[in-house]
């Protein structure tokens, strides 16, 4: 394969967003494509590895994972029709291999961000607020606490995004991704 697509709905009500591998090919398609928000560096901070992004990336073919909105959101079809379709007519490299600056066709550009590290659950997990993904929070701002850490503060300078928080969290995996644009 040139390139990889993988096309997903989620549980949180959110728009749709891209998860690039680590390649630069990967990150500029992303940014052509009509999503909200644009994750850099989250697509191999999973627990076990192993995502069809991982497997495109052992294989070095640059792929993206997008995330079209909750599952059952009137509009989760057409978005993810709407990045297929651009998606596809971006399939044309020109001669430096990257994608001419003309050729995509959403008129929004999406909000870049690079994801920083997972915060993972432990025992005591619980949120201390509720927060909508893609919450900024402040940093020093208090999220969430568990049983070994007390109050967990945003750990970022300048404040960060609150990217995928777990709505069941289960002890061991991810509770949220850190992100900053």
């Amino acid at each position: 394969a040139d390139f990889v697509l993988d096309i997903h709905s989620c549980s949180s009500d959110v728009g749709s967003f891209a998860l690039p591998s680590s390649m630069n090919l990967s990150e500029e398609l992303a940014e052509k494509l009509p999503v909200k928000y644009v994750i850099e560096s989250l697509a191999h901070m999973t627990l076990e590895g192993g995502t069809t992004l991982d497997c495109a990336l052992l294989h070095d073919v640059p792929s993206v994972c997008v995330e079209c909105g909750q599952h059952s959101h009137p509009d989760v079809v057409a978005r993810a029709v709407a990045v297929i379709s651009s998606f596809l007519s971006l399939q044309v490299l020109n001669e430096a291999g990257s994608f001419d600056a003309d050729e995509s066709k959403h008129s929004n550009k999406p909000i870049v961000m690079r994801c920083e590290f997972a915060e993972r659950v432990s025992c005591g997990f619980e949120w201390l607020n509720q927060f909508p993904e893609f919450s900024f929070v402040p940093e020093y701002m208090p999220v969430f606490r568990d049983k070994d850490r007390g109050d967990v503060k945003c750990p970022i300078k300048g404040g960060a995004y609150i990217v995928m928080p777990s709505s069941s969290p289960v002890i061991g995996e991810e509770a949220l991704f850190w992100a900053s644009a």
